[in-house]
């Protein structure tokens, strides 16, 4: 899969494997615990579950980033449990 044109072409695009491997653990690290998530204090919740809810929320618009189309060509298809992410 690596050798094909279309993913060598496409993770090049990112400055290649392991930028594409800072991009995507720096994007979540930035995001996964920032609080987002809650729409309010409360719905947000304590610290651990404030953290919970940004990671929750982060995956759940993994669909919106940049890098999501490499997720695809791996198989990844979501955070639904199904597939035992």
């Amino acid at each position: 899969m690596k050798d094909a044109p279309g993913m060598s072409n496409l993770v090049k695009s990112f400055g290649g494997v392991e930028n594409l491997h800072r991009i995507i653990l720096s994007d979540f690290f930035r995001h996964a615990f920032d609080g987002s998530g809650g729409d309010n204090f409360f719905d947000a919740g304590s610290c651990i579950d404030g953290r919970l809810t940004s990671a929750w929320n982060w995956c759940s618009q993994i669909e919106e980033k940049p890098y999501f189309p490499v997720f695809l060509l791996t198989g990844f298809t979501g955070f639904d449990g199904k597939e035992g992410w």
